[in-house]
């Protein structure tokens, strides 16, 4: 079934340096391009660790470089998400308290975001005042819900694992989707798993969508990495390797400057594939 949705897709594995170069320059091109509506963007993976939130700040981070209207990074994680810790925000207000506020105007909701020095707006799931607390799609809705009007893009990202209420409300409104596993033949199998899954519960049509980030978390992962492209890009799908980077696994707010120019690059592409996706189809 992933064969066939794939079928006829490009795959990121093996393509020349020049070709690479070249098909960059045309998607990231395309990151400046009008927008019928805001666009969706959706983070996610099966397990912890894997990466997810370090992808979502910088897929927004490369879309909001490349644009000139607003562009939002959302923390969707019912747990204690590393979304504003990576994206060094910290916000007196959250998702949830603009859900239960309703603001009426772009100054009103504006006064419960954050925004980065790079100008990347950025919504936290909670704030310092209060942590934790049951996050769920109806306060996804009410909040999240009424940004679009305001954005061109929304990168969400989400909690791990695919199966919860809030989980499939988001996915159910997605545009595009940056699907993140590790590098090993363990995250490859999962997340063929995981691949699977979305054929079999109503969310085929997105994987025509889907970029599959492939993350290294050790300087040397060798064959096993190798294993791990080639398992999931049999499927037909895209498959992006980030290499390791030292500064993004030191695990604190990065810094555009310090990160190495080879994750760099993979993070241009994840992003300009995932919203070259996002213009091509409606939300599933």
């Amino acid at each position: 079934m992933l064969r066939r949705l794939g079928r006829g897709m490009r795959k990121g594995i093996g393509a020349s340096a020049a070709g690479q170069a070249r098909e960059l320059a045309r998607l990231t091109a395309q990151l400046g391009a009008p927008v019928p509506s805001c666009r969706r963007i959706v983070v996610t993976s099966v397990r912890g660790g894997a990466g997810k939130s370090t992808i979502a700040a910088l897929v927004a981070g490369v879309i909001r470089r490349h644009r000139d209207d607003r562009v939002i990074a959302i923390d969707a994680d019912p747990g204690l998400g590393s979304l504003p810790l990576r994206l060094d925000v910290r916000g007196a207000r959250s998702l949830r308290d603009l859900a239960a506020a309703r603001p009426q105007s772009w100054d009103e909701t504006a006064a419960f975001l954050t925004r980065t020095e790079e100008g990347l707006w950025v919504l936290p799931a909670h704030s310092e005042r209060k942590l934790g607390g049951d996050l769920d799609d109806e306060i996804f809705r009410a909040g999240a819900g009424r940004l679009g009007r305001y954005f061109s893009t929304s990168v969400i990202d989400c909690g791990a694992g695919l199966v919860s209420g809030l989980q499939r409300g988001v996915l159910s409104g997605a545009h595009a989707q940056v699907f993140v596993a590790p590098g090993t033949t363990d995250g490859a199998a999962s997340a063929r798993a995981a691949l699977g899954w979305f054929a079999q519960n109503g969310h085929g049509p997105l994987l025509s969508r889907t970029v599959i980030a492939l993350v290294a978390h050790t300087p040397s992962p060798g064959a096993e990495l190798e294993r791990a492209a080639e398992e999931l890009s049999a499927a037909g799908l895209l498959v992006v390797h980030i290499p390791y980077d030292r500064h993004l696994a030191a695990g604190i707010a990065i810094t555009p400057e310090r990160v190495g120019g080879a994750a760099r690059d993979a993070a241009t592409l994840i992003a300009a594939e995932a919203f070259a996706r996002s213009l091509s189809g409606g939300a599933t």
